[in-house]
């Protein structure tokens, strides 16, 4: 394989990864967001990947987080999807608490 064709192998592998790291920072904020109330968030898809409030020890609440998002096999438009609908959802709890 040629060093372009490793870059790009390379590069493919991180980018899936990447999406994910953003998706759980995204998922991060709105599950310990003080505005959020889940009963009122409409995306089910979202509903079951949210985690709980952080409760638990930080490293555990990231590696289950992690494991939850990579079991559920997302490709790219549902991780679109979801980083979409988690900020929208996020605005929404900034504004219960600022409204």
């Amino acid at each position: 394989m040629s060093q372009s064709g490793r870059a790009r192998a390379s590069a493919r592998q991180y980018l899936p990864e990447s999406k994910l790291e953003d998706l759980a920072s995204s998922l991060r904020r709105l599950a310990n967001h003080r505005g959020l109330v889940r009963s009122e968030i409409a995306s089910p898809m979202l509903l079951r990947l949210l985690p709980p409030p952080r409760r638990i020890e930080e490293k555990k609440y990231e590696a289950d987080l992690r494991q939850r998002l990579t079991d559920a096999k997302l490709d790219g438009p549902r991780i679109a999807y979801l980083m979409a609908d988690a900020e929208r959802e996020i605005a929404i709890a900034h504004t219960r608490l600022s409204g």
